[in-house]
């Protein structure tokens, strides 16, 4: 290996590991590498969150704005590099050049490394786009005064406070304005994945509940809200293309599905049916679905839309949530009652719907948080998706 060569590997593992340390996903492959990390504490979150937001006040008090102008980046030299890196400071973000030598900036008007380090650091806590760059979004984020902030810390404390103290030895918390899921393991989060919930217009609700069984292949009752707006008007302008993606119309009380008619349509316009989709490859729900009993009719399962999962902000559902890996989520939960890899893989094939019950149901806590303190201390802050921070 060339010197070259060598230099390029040394720094691209460099920074594999700061965008791992920084909050970056675990991915079952990671898991199986790194030891898991540790999972936020339930029982002091809500402390964790009123102490910073005393540290936010604090803040407050010799708090500035940066002076109105365009973005900056990498390489520019303006006093407002400078007042970035008083900033960036004062959230704890900045503390030198990156590295295990702190050197001081030579000209606190240039923006350095450590500038684009501290900021980078403050973009993936804030949940925007890592650009090392004080783009527009950015520069909106920063110009949120420290007390409203501070205000932030607390609500989101309150909502920490309604989770339980001690959730249990195995639990699943899904965090709808973060998109992600956890499987937190005695304390440690053994599997993490990007999610897709509800749009603003179909909001998924906060909830406590329990992963009572794992269906694979599963079909799909269509909610009668999704049905009037949605698939009606689709299966009265084209019918055989609706048949065609295994849309059955079904009587409320039955399991017999019939094709898709006028008479069919018009029962189910009438509230008397609904449409099911058969189970297969092309359904909605795709090939593994989590019942979590509610009354709201969410569930967590598979998506045919994977495209979706390379947005960053994803509220694209009708509610449900949508999991990037949903074959190892049911592993992971049917492992202890002997299920492997290959068994889920081959449980999914087919058109065949099959219904496991989970031994000792792990807690779900599906929940709204925009802030909340990470297990290594630093203060994590998402856009509030359904505008309930106000």
């Amino acid at each position: 290996m060339s010197t070259r060569s060598a230099h390029k590997r040394h720094w691209k593992i460099l920074l594999s590991a700061i965008a791992l340390c920084s909050g970056g996903l675990l991915s079952p492959a990671g898991a199986a590498r790194l030891p898991p990390p540790d999972a936020v504490d339930f029982a002091t979150a809500g402390d964790q969150l009123r102490t910073h937001a005393q540290r936010y006040r604090t803040i407050a008090q010799s708090w500035r704005p940066l002076d109105a102008g365009a973005p900056l980046h990498p390489g520019q030299r303006t006093p407002r590099v400078a007042q970035l890196r008083k900033l960036l400071r004062s959230y704890g973000d900045y503390t030198g050049f990156p590295g295990p030598v702190q050197l001081r900036a030579s000209d606190p008007q240039r923006f350095d490394a450590g500038v684009q380090y501290a900021l980078e650091r403050y973009q993936r806590r804030h949940g925007l786009a890592v650009t090392g760059s004080a783009d527009d979004a950015t520069l909106a984020e920063l110009a949120r005064p420290p007390a409203e902030l501070a205000r932030l810390l607390e609500l989101n404390a309150s909502r920490w406070d309604k989770l339980p103290d001690a959730p249990g030895e195995r639990y699943i918390l899904v965090n709808i304005p973060e998109y992600q899921l956890q499987l937190v393991e005695k304390q440690k989060v053994s599997l993490a994945m990007k999610t897709v919930v509800g749009k603003s217009s179909k909001r998924t609700p906060s909830m406590n509940s329990k992963v009572a069984s794992v269906v694979f292949n599963p079909t799909w009752t269509v909610p009668r809200s999704i049905l009037l707006t949605d698939l009606l008007p689709k299966a009265r302008s084209n019918p055989e293309a609706m048949h065609k993606r295994g849309y059955r119309v079904v009587k409320y009380g039955t399991n017999n599905t019939n094709p898709i008619s006028e008479k069919g349509i018009e029962s189910a316009a009438s509230g008397k049916a609904t449409l099911r989709q058969i189970a297969g490859p092309g359904n909605t729900l795709g090939r593994v679905k989590f019942v979590v009993p509610n009354k709201q009719a969410i569930f967590l399962h598979d998506t045919q839309a994977q495209s979706l999962f390379e947005h960053r902000h994803r509220a694209f559902s009708h509610g449900c949530i949508r999991l990037e890996e949903p074959e190892e989520l049911a592993y992971a939960l049917l492992k202890p009652q002997g299920w492997d890899r290959t068994r889920v893989a081959q449980a999914t094939t087919g058109d065949e719907s099959v219904t496991i019950r989970v031994d000792n149901p792990p807690a779900v806590f599906i929940t709204y948080l925009t802030a909340w303190v990470d297990p290594l201390g630093r203060v994590q802050f998402r856009p509030d998706i359904y505008h309930l921070d106000r």
